[in-house]
């Protein structure tokens, strides 16, 4: 039984990825290849966003700070000593977990509000860090010249080649991170999720689990900090602003939380919404941000929620032939959710 349901989550999933890596070889645009790859390193960064507001029930304000801080650290590295992909991945992740182990045994101690603060503390030091050491950082002008990376002795050339290499590790976070919340670790952080008070009255540590879900969380998204500092040939302090912050936590709530792929469909939802509000409202921000209130106000489990209740309908639907009559369901469901 446990093998069949494996088998049916594999099928789906090695579809998605032969169909993503298959898009530069059918014609898809430069630009739009481009576009789609920076969709997927955020959707890296909201996953790992996830582990911790979805499934540990503890809501960040500051998760720019890993993303920002791995982008610096493996951008640096590349620049200075060497453009190993691997090697610059490894230093993002030493620096990333470093940090996390020192702070969360720290802000793993509360939760709520207080969780919420401190980690935007966190980035803002870490913003106000970069902008003023200008000698490592060169301030708000960012730091440049970040090589291509090279895997194996190879450099990847933008395009297709580090396309490929973020669809790889994408499906590699999601497979990882997938076994990782079915594990009994994940149904403690859910169990956290739920009420700590209740965990902790049948002997779960839960500042060792919250601490380890930070950790662990910044750990993910130092690859995504490491692939995007390639992507763009360095990074600015504003990657590590609470605004950017705000940014990939919109990502997954518009996606769906505590749902893993729910955060991937809504970074790359964003980044082409936003794309296109750009080049056609001045006042982009506004449009967008009143687009994603009535999405979130229409379909509160965000847009895997919706399909999921689309297919969960049309099965219901194909085996008793009531059609009409779920239309009808849908239309008085979206009535009520606008009221």
């Amino acid at each position: 039984m446990r093998v069949t349901r494996d088998i049916g989550k594999l099928v789906p999933l090695a579809t998605a990825t032969a169909l993503l890596a298959g898009l530069p070889f059918v014609g898809v645009g430069e630009f739009t290849i481009t576009l789609l790859t920076e969709a997927l390193i955020f959707g890296i960064w909201a996953m790992s966003l996830d582990l911790l507001v979805g499934y540990a029930g503890l809501v960040s304000f500051g998760h720019a700070a890993a993303f920002g801080l791995a982008a610096y650290s493996a951008g640096y590295f590349a620049r200075e000593v060497m453009e190993d992909f691997f090697a610059a991945l490894l230093v993002a992740e030493a620096v990333n977990v470093l940090v996390a182990l020192v702070v969360g045994f720290v802000i793993a101690r509360v939760s709520g509000i207080a969780f919420a603060i401190l980690t935007l503390c966190i980035a803002q030091v870490l913003f106000t860090i970069a902008v003023i050491w200008r000698s490592l950082t060169n301030g708000m002008d960012g730091m440049v010249g970040v090589p291509l990376p090279k895997i194996f002795g190879i450099s990847l050339a933008s395009g297709t080649a580090f396309y490929l290499l973020t669809v790889f590790c994408l499906v590699g976070v999601y497979l990882a991170l997938t076994r990782l919340v079915d594990s009994p670790f994940g149904r403690t952080l859910q169990a956290l999720r739920a009420s700590e008070e209740r965990a902790a009255s049948i002997g779960i540590n839960v500042h060792l689990h919250k601490w380890l879900a930070f950790v662990l969380s910044w750990a993910v998204a130092a690859l995504a900090g490491t692939l995007m500092v390639f992507l763009k040939a360095g990074t600015t302090p504003m990657s590590l602003h609470w605004t950017e912050s705000g940014n990939v936590l919109v990502m997954a709530i518009l996606g769906g939380i505590g749902t893993l792929l729910g955060p991937v469909i809504g970074a790359t939802v964003f980044v082409f919404v936003r794309d296109e509000f750009t080049s056609r409202f001045q006042a982009w921000q506004f449009v967008f941000g009143l687009v994603f209130v009535v999405v979130v106000l229409a379909f509160p489990t965000g847009l895997v929620g919706l399909l999921n209740r689309i297919h969960g309908l049309r099965r219901r639907t194909r085996s008793a032939g009531e059609f009409p009559a779920v239309i009808k369901r849908i239309r008085s469901s979206l009535w009520r959710a606008r009221l």
